[in-house]
C-alpha cells in the first residue's frame, strides 16, 4: 500500500486547499493529520501556495495562522481536480489493457473457468473484462475474513480452500498486495492442473 506521502502532488493540493476553505484557525500539524502526510510536506506545500497567490495568511500575529483561499486557489483548486479525473482515468485505461491482455493470455492457454483471488475494486475490473474476452469466472476468494460472504461482481467471496472445489482451469490473483506469497501459499494446495497467473 502506497504511503500517503506518495500520493499524486496534485492530489495532496487540491485536499489541503478543500481543508483551507473554511478559513479558521488550523495548525500545519492538524492538517498533516487530516491529509496523512508529513507535517514538513504541509509546509513546503502552503509555502509554494502562498507564493504562488492561491493561498493568503490573514492575521501572521496569531497561531495557529488563519489560511485563507484566493480566488486564483479556487481556480487552481478546479484544475487540479481536472488533472486528477485525467491521471485516474489513464491509470484505469492501463489497468484494463494490461488486465485484458493478462486474460487473453490465459484464453489463448485453453483455460476457460477462473477464480479470482484478492477481492477489491480490481477484483471488480477483472470480473467485468472477463466476460468481454470469454472467460468464464465461477468464483471470488480472499484471505481476510472480512471480505468473505460479501458479494462482488456476482459473486460471494469465500475462503481460498473452496478453490478446489470449484474445479478451476485457472487461479487469477487480482491484488498487488502479497502476490507473490499467495502464489507461494495456495500453489501447493492446487489440482496439478490449475494454473497460477498474477495480474
Amino acid at each position: 500500500m502506497r504511503r500517503a506521502d506518495q500520493r499524486p502532488s496534485g492530489e495532496v493540493r487540491q485536499r489541503l486547499i478543500a481543508e483551507l476553505q473554511g478559513g479558521s484557525h488550523v495548525s500545519q500539524r492538524v492538517l498533516a493529520r487530516q491529509l496523512g502526510v508529513a507535517v514538513g510536506t504541509v509546509n513546503r506545500l502552503l509555502n509554494d501556495m502562498i507564493e504562488a497567490g492561491y493561498v493568503r495568511v490573514s492575521n501572521r500575529a496569531v497561531r495557529p495562522f488563519s489560511y485563507r483561499v484566493t480566488d486564483q486557489g479556487r481556480r487552481y483548486q478546479r484544475r487540479l481536480g481536472l488533472e486528477h479525473y485525467s491521471w485516474a482515468l489513464g491509470t484505469l485505461r492501463r489497468l484494463e489493457q494490461r488486465t485484458r491482455a493478462t486474460l487473453s493470455g490465459l484464453k489463448s492457454r485453453g483455460l476457460k473457468r477462473v477464480v479470482l483471488y484478492g477481492a477489491g475494486e480490481v477484483m471488480d475490473a477483472t470480473w467485468r473484462v472477463a466476460s468481454r474476452v470469454g472467460l468464464r469466472v465461477i468464483g471470488a476468494v480472499d484471505d481476510d475474513v472480512a471480505q468473505q460472504g460479501k458479494r462482488r461482481g456476482g459473486l460471494v467471496v469465500t475462503a481460498p480452500n473452496a478453490i478446489n472445489r470449484l474445479e478451476p482451469d485457472a487461479v487469477l490473483i487480482t491484488t498487488s498486495r502479497h502476490a507473490d506469497e499467495i502464489q507461494r501459499v495456495i500453489a501447493p494446495a492446487l489440482r496439478s492442473r490449475v494454473e497460477v497467473w498474477e495480474l
